[in-house]
């Protein structure tokens, strides 16, 4: 996908961010937590290796890590900038009862049913500032300086 940008905007600064930590160093519920971070740094880990291999094929390309940003704002901090689990529906994109793709199970309460939200695990409001700020520090760090400067 990447060769598939670059080739078709040779001129693009691209820019892959990676996964953060999902949950925080002090855990707050059952469960085998460790996996997802494990699994954030090993997506991290192969990323990385392949934005290596990209720029010394000469692919104008970088890596953002949101893993230290994230540090201390993960599910269980005092601070989360992870959803945890949510009921929902939030909104048109979220699950409702009885929508067929809603593999999701919906918690029956007296005169309604809620199902559960896209949202858990993915970033709260604080969660895609941060997001914003380490993918603003990659694009400095590339000597990105926005859309409407002149390449040199």
């Amino acid at each position: 996908m990447i060769d598939e940008i670059a080739n078709a905007a040779p001129n693009a600064q691209i820019v892959l961010m990676g996964y953060p930590h999902i949950v925080g160093d002090s855990q707050c519920w059952a469960g085998d937590f460790d996996t997802l971070n494990y699994l954030a740094d090993y997506m991290r880990d192969k990323q990385k290796t392949k934005i290596d291999e990209l720029k010394r094929s000469g692919t104008k390309v970088a890596f953002a890590d949101p893993v230290p940003a994230f540090k201390g704002h993960g599910l269980c901090d005092s601070d989360e900038w992870i959803n945890g689990v949510v009921a929902g529906p939030h909104g048109d994109g979220d699950f409702h009862d009885g929508d067929p793709a809603n593999q999701a199970p919906c918690i029956t309460k007296p005169g309604q049913n809620t199902c559960l939200s896209l949202e858990p695990f993915h970033p709260r409001n604080a969660g895609t500032t941060g997001y914003a700020q380490v993918m603003g520090q990659a694009l400095t760090d590339i000597g990105y300086k926005g859309a409407n400067a002149v390449p040199s």
